[in-house]
């Protein structure tokens, strides 16, 4: 029954929303839905944001988080993890990018989410790269997929990875493998600079809505 409202969720969100910055994940570093990516803000941009994950019975989390590219290949973080039954945690964010991006080439980034690990320290190194010229949709629009694999610890617990691609020139469809399960979700477009992405997490139990307002200052 949750696998099915999950599903539900998700397509009603996609509907409703068909009417190029760096986003977030929904636990707030850039990335796909829990895993990171090789982006990087740009220095002066930033991104702010509200995640609210619906889990098992007593497991339900909100978080907030925000995001600044204080240099050209430096991002840091902020997230409040909020789990029920359990105390809050405030936990601070930080990637760098290592490598690219050059067109044609992997980029690579390296962090670190909670640096004084308040939860759970979880270092990490992530390529990102664009695959090939892209393929043809069935309404004949091109999407470029992009690939994402990285090695972490921590929350990340070894190998994770994802594949990313834009449809309709508006929402970005994920999947991924963070480490302990599969996620799938997507990010669409909902009013200037308003982005909200919907994903079922931990192997289609789990459901989870986020919303991001992003903008250069």
């Amino acid at each position: 029954m949750r696998r099915l409202t999950v599903v539900t969720v998700i397509a009603l969100v996609l509907v409703w929303t068909s009417l190029g910055w760096a986003a977030s994940s929904l636990l707030g570093p850039t990335g796909l839905l829990k895993t990171p990516t090789a982006d990087v803000l740009g220095m002066t941009e930033f991104t702010v944001g509200l995640t609210q994950v619906w889990a098992d019975p007593h497991e339900d989390e909100t978080l907030a988080y925000a995001n600044v590219g204080v240099l050209p290949k430096l991002e840091l973080g902020f997230t409040r993890e909020d789990m029920e039954d359990e105390r809050a945690e405030s936990i601070l964010n930080a990637k760098v990018r290592l490598l690219g991006p050059v067109p044609g080439e992997i980029t690579v980034s390296g962090g670190v989410v909670d640096l004084t690990d308040e939860i759970d320290c979880s270092p990490y190194l992530v390529a990102s790269h664009t695959l090939g010229a892209g393929l043809v949709t069935k309404f004949g629009e091109a999407a470029a997929p992009q690939l994402h694999i990285g090695l972490g610890g921590g929350r990340y617990d070894g190998l994770f990875g994802g594949v990313s691609t834009i449809v309709k020139r508006k929402v970005t469809l994920m999947a991924e493998y963070d480490g302990d399960d599969f996620n799938f979700g997507a990010r669409m477009p909902v009013g200037p600079r308003l982005e909200a992405t919907a994903a079922a997490l931990d192997g289609m139990d789990d459901l989870a809505i986020g919303l991001q307002f992003s903008n250069p200052w």
